[in-house]
């Protein structure tokens, strides 16, 4: 008798076990609520001006608008064996990080859809890691990628509007 308690003990201490624990589902609730909490009062007042900044379209190119900022930036240096990236005048920049290393993991699925040659640059300004996607010394072919990018990439960009920096 006292074996069945015991087994019984045990199959009900694993099964409190078991249902006690958390789930993704969990995990993005609780992430979703921390985001729309951070998205209201004076933090959601300074969000919703830096993402208006992000949107406002600059200039102008073959009738099209688009963002285009002129900066200086360091290219971030590639995994051994895959070489050196070299930026031309106008950067097509697809998505931004704060942490190099979803910067480079970005850029690596982005590689191995195989359509194109991304690199890393940071801006030492910002304080920021961008993937660059398209590198041109022609602005209009620029423009052209930045406005549809969905044409030559499966993955969705990580800003808020595709823009192009002007290396200087």
């Amino acid at each position: 008798m006292k074996r069945y308690y015991n087994i019984f003990l045990l199959v009900g201490l694993v099964a409190l076990l078991w249902s006690c624990h958390t789930t993704e589902e969990n995990y993005k609730a609780s992430y979703d609520k921390a985001v729309e909490a951070s998205r209201t009062g004076e933090r959601g007042e300074i969000y919703r001006q830096e993402l208006e900044k992000k949107m406002k379209n600059t200039d102008v190119v073959d009738g099209d608008s688009i963002r285009m900022l002129r900066r200086g930036f360091n290219i971030v240096e590639e995994e051994k064996g895959k070489g050196t990236a070299s930026a031309m005048k106008y950067n097509v920049v697809v998505a931004e990080f704060v942490q190099l290393f979803n910067a480079k993991s970005y850029c690596q699925r982005l590689r191995q859809e195989g359509r194109l040659e991304p690199f890393v640059v940071y801006l030492p300004r910002q304080e920021l890691y961008c993937v660059v996607a398209k590198t041109t010394n022609d602005l209009s072919v620029a423009a052209t990628f930045a406005n549809n990018y969905e044409k030559y990439m499966k993955l969705k960009a990580y800003v808020p509007k595709v823009w192009i920096i002007e290396r200087i």
